[in-house]
């Protein structure tokens, strides 16, 4: 008999990311009567609570248990629930949602103060209260007055808080002061430019990513007039968001360095989060150039990982991404900073997801062994790498066999079957695309080829292996392939 499948419940998605505490948290909330009298609400988030959500099955098992310990006072179901059994667990469900999303509001309105204030400031204008009303305006523009770092989020509160003030006024039957009428157009005309800016860098970071694809720029310039009005030209934000839009769309070492200049003239004025994006703009550069051949841009992009690094921006929200990490890990190798680079990931251990940490360090800490020529204990470490994703996944294969190329001094039929597994798994992926594959698989068999020769395995020579790898259309990592055909010309020599 076929198990029947059920329906995500959104209440239990939705509580699966709340951690320990939230969970406990979540519960006072629900004890509080003036957020919910629903008794049955309490029982189930409390039967909820002794379960681990992540790991739990939908199933009429599940609901048949859950419904039981939520409604003890009527008859237990045998079997799967009826219609009206189902329809009053889906309600309890619904209303312990509801309460939970009121609970991640009001977790928000503890982090966000401004979203505080914005809320209370038209109910202080309706109930008349002047003094509170200015108490708290005060409050925030001397808070404001000691900002020196401007994001987008500031101008869009700036801009709120200049039309309560003038709504108070209103409400007061008092003229407005014309410096608010001011600072309120000033501020909603900063806020809307950057705003527009924002948005035209992210729709050509997507078109980059996504060639082939159009999309209609005629309604960014309609904010040419105001961009071209002094006060906003010389805005260091907006120039820096304009200075990130020509480097996507020129695409030139003018357009890079000039947007590094600014970086490093107002640094001190952008949000990290803005600028660690404007950064990774540039890193994007840079890869760009390398991969066209110009790789004099490794330099370029090394020290743009250092000052990222020095600059702590390398960490979002707590965590450090685990693919920027192996990149700047690689790429410190290519400088010979080997010193660095280790240092790198003690340091960045810490900030590395606790279920893959031990598997990212024992990956990159062979990446470092691997290009200091350390095969054996560079294999040592890829052989401790669990699944972590599928770009660490590929890394990782890939290295394993170049390792076993780089150590084995006699011919060894164990390491052909390494080869050959490794070649199934790109040949089987389904998460690879059909080129990519194709870059893989034909790495593998030169590989193969080039270790059969080496070996003095077979017929095959070096110049017809040079032949066979000029002839593939695509093929990963040609230059590795290069350097060891070379070296095995210069030792026959």
């Amino acid at each position: 008999m076929k198990t029947q499948k059920h329906k995500p419940i959104l209440c239990l998605e939705l509580l699966k990311t709340f951690s320990r505490k939230e969970m406990e948290r979540l519960s006072y909330l629900a004890h509080c009567q003036y957020f919910n009298t629903d008794k049955y609400v309490v029982k189930l988030l409390d039967v909820l609570k002794k379960y681990n959500l992540e790991n739990i099955t939908v199933n009429d098992e599940f609901q048949r248990t859950i419904y039981g310990k939520i409604f003890p006072d009527l008859s237990r179901p045998q079997g799967e629930l009826t219609k009206n059994e189902g329809s009053q667990l889906n309600r309890k469900m619904n209303s312990l949602l509801r309460l939970a999303e009121k609970f991640l509001v009001m977790e928000s309105l503890e982090e966000h103060t401004t979203a505080n204030n914005e809320l209370i400031y038209p109910q202080l204008i309706k109930r008349r209260q002047s003094l509170l009303f200015n108490r708290h305006v005060n409050k925030v523009q001397k808070t404001q007055n000691s900002q020196t770092i401007y994001g987008i989020d500031f101008y869009e509160h700036q801009y709120k808080l200049e039309n309560n003030i003038i709504n108070y006024h209103d409400s007061m039957n008092q003229n407005p002061n014309l410096t608010n009428v001011a600072n309120l157009e000033r501020y909603l005309d900063i806020y809307y430019l950057l705003y527009k800016l924002e948005i035209h860098l992210g729709v050509l970071s997507i078109l980059r990513a996504s060639k082939g694809k159009e999309y209609d720029f005629s309604p960014m310039s309609t904010i040419n007039d105001l961009l071209a009005l002094p006060q906003y030209a010389q805005h260091p934000l907006i120039a820096v968001y304009q200075a990130n839009i020509n480097l996507e769309k020129e695409g030139t070492d003018k357009a890079y360095f000039y947007l590094l200049e600014l970086l490093d003239k107002h640094e001190n004025e952008i949000e990290p989060n803005r600028l660690r994006s404007f950064y990774t703009n540039a890193t994007n550069y840079c890869i760009g150039q390398i991969r066209m051949g110009n790789q004099a841009y490794n330099q370029h992009l090394f020290n743009l990982y250092k000052t990222m690094h020095d600059k702590n921006l390398l960490i979002d929200n707590g965590v450090v991404p685990i693919q920027i990490l192996k990149n700047i890990i690689i790429m410190a190798c290519r400088e010979k900073a080997f010193e660095w680079a280790e240092m790198l990931v003690r340091h960045y251990e810490e900030f590395i997801p606790l279920s893959i940490r031990e598997s990212v360090c024992h990956f990159n800490y062979g990446a470092i062994a691997f290009h200091q020529k350390k095969y054996e204990l560079a294999h040592d470490r890829f052989i401790q790498v669990n699944k972590i994703n599928l770009n660490y996944d590929i890394n990782t294969r890939v290295l394993l066999i170049k390792c076993l190329y780089e150590k084995e001094k006699m011919y060894n039929e164990y390491t052909m079957t390494a080869f050959r597994s490794a070649e199934s798994f790109f040949k089987n992926n389904k998460e690879l695309p059909q080129q990519r594959k194709k870059a893989y698989k034909n790495f593998i068999q030169i590989l193969i080829n080039l270790y059969r020769i080496r070996h003095k395995e077979g017929k095959r020579t070096i110049a017809w292996l040079k032949e066979k790898l000029e002839q593939q259309e695509v093929i990963s990592d040609k230059r590795w392939l290069l350097e060891k055909i070379e070296g095995l010309e210069n030792s026959k020599k």
